[in-house]
């Protein structure tokens, strides 16, 4: 186990200029920043790549990174920028540019100026597409329990013997938002922070079909947040719906990053991230990606600050594979990033999902379900709780159910994981997020290579042993 920690990919080592904090950056430096005395300029490749990360609405964004007192000479150097600040533990701002304004040369100049870390424009993230669709137990009496096989599969329903959960953990949930007043997941929410509001403006979603005009702000306009939020603490035993993995007391801390559409960009993710910090939030779940071009500095040196704080972040691996034809993507990020634990997906066959990433970054994978056209082969999907009015999934006829649904992705094994981590923590408070990866990886179930494995990382989630272990009976288990 000496090397269990090597296993993420770094390319470039940052010292953040005129700050105090350091760690090595699995972001390339930026393609604009020649140094100050080269006089090159940027290149038509690089621009090329710059701008084939962006959506129009980002565009005109720039994030940076710059101390605090020297945020006032940017308004000097730029006249009528806007600026707003992301992430005041790791001093990052959203620069927004007047109109005319050049957004590569304007990179260019700030990268080249002293006392600025760095600046990058602001790449556009996404929630993974997801498909519709011996030891001593315990059985809630939630009526959709029985359809649980994931709670079964990872051993959750063992480790409730152990510990159910503590309501002073509180987990935050940085994704499409929550639906405020579902009956299996009020008791244990704090109220949503809509970061995208705050950002972008207000969640509208408008129907070409019958001109509806829907105002999805303030909950969750298309599911995936409240499905996510299900699996981690749907209530338990109260005889409605499902149960989630800590579904006996933790706090969910709901924070809309994302549209109705389930699109993103870095700026949002980071304050995402920020307010996560800011609210005292232990564990940090993150089902949204993007590919590694899409790499952002910002995103990753906010992340940083979190794990210094001792918050534990569980993110997605991503669903663009397709192994049935021989096709493994690579990790997305924020999964891909130092620290930051890297969730596959297994199905009810104890098999990876087809569509499930893999890498040298992976940590280990949990259940997702089957894929949409693979059901027969992979077994179920992931049951957990479902906003309880129409959204966008509603109107694209992809989930047409209310309250409850079934779906698949690295997206559903993520928030297991998670849940696994409030229950480690209800037990033992006071554990490190390297402590809590450390344990995790030494007692999953091996699947496929025994040890690591690009596919499965060091194996499949298994809560019973991971709650079992600490240093006084560690070699009862290995």
């Amino acid at each position: 186990m000496s090397n269990v920690f090597t296993r993420k990919i770094y390319t470039a080592g940052v010292l953040l200029v005129g700050l105090s904090v350091g760690f090595l950056s699995a972001c390339q430096p930026p393609v604009t920043a020649p140094t100050p005395t080269s006089g090159a300029s940027v290149t038509p490749a690089a621009s090329a790549h710059i701008l084939s990360q962006l959506t129009l609405e980002s565009g005109r964004d720039i994030l940076v990174q710059i101390p605090d007192d020297r945020v006032a000479t940017l308004h000097q150097l730029i006249p009528d920028l806007k600026v707003k600040s992301l992430a005041v533990s790791a001093h990052l701002y959203q620069l927004q540019l007047p109109a005319g304004r050049s957004l590569l040369n304007t990179l260019q100049l700030l990268n080249e100026r002293p006392g600025i870390s760095f600046a990058e424009s602001n790449p556009s993230f996404k929630i993974p597409d997801f498909k519709v669709q011996a030891v001593d137990t315990f059985r809630p009496r939630d009526p959709r329990y029985g359809m649980q096989w994931n709670m079964r599969s990872a051993k959750i329903d063992q480790a409730w013997t152990l510990v159910k959960s503590n309501p002073d953990i509180l987990v935050a949930v940085i994704d499409s938002g929550v639906d405020p007043n579902h009956e299996d997941l009020v008791d244990h929410l704090e109220p949503l922070e809509d970061i995208y509001n705050e950002l972008k403006g207000s969640d509208i979603y408008r129907n070409p079909f019958t001109s509806e005009v829907i105002n999805f702000g303030g909950r969750d306009g298309n599911g995936h947040g409240t499905h996510i939020a299900g699996i981690i603490a749907a209530s338990m035993d109260n005889n409605l719906g499902v149960a989630g993995v800590a579904g006996g007391g933790v706090r969910i801390l709901p924070i809309k990053a994302t549209d109705y559409a389930g699109s993103t960009d870095a700026a949002t993710l980071t304050a995402a991230f920020q307010r996560a910090i800011d609210r005292g939030a232990k564990v940090i779940n993150i089902s949204i990606g993007g590919p590694v071009s899409k790499c952002s500095r910002a995103l990753e040196s906010v992340i940083q600050v979190a794990l210094q704080r001792n918050i534990t972040i569980v993110s997605a691996t991503g669903n663009e594979s397709a192994r049935d034809k021989g096709v493994v993507s690579p990790i997305t990020v924020p999964a891909a990033y130092n620290g930051v634990i890297a969730v596959g997906a297994h199905t009810e066959k104890d098999r990876v999902a087809s569509y499930s990433n893999g890498g040298t970054q992976i940590d280990l994978v949990a259940p997702g379900g089957a894929g949409r056209s693979n059901v027969l082969q992979e077994g179920q999907q992931v049951w957990s709780t479902w906003p309880s009015y129409n959204t966008y999934e509603f109107f694209q006829k992809r989930v047409t159910s209310t309250l409850y649904a079934a779906t698949s992705g690295t997206s559903m094994a993520c928030p297991h994981v998670a849940g696994v981590v409030a229950l480690m923590l209800a037990r033992e408070p006071n554990l490190t997020p390297v402590q809590i990866r450390s344990r995790l990886i030494a007692t999953a179930d091996d699947m496929d290579t025994p040890g690591f494995d690009e596919n499965t990382g060091y194996g499949k989630l298994n809560a019973y042993r991971a709650l079992q272990w600490t240093q006084h009976d560690a070699q009862d288990l290995l």
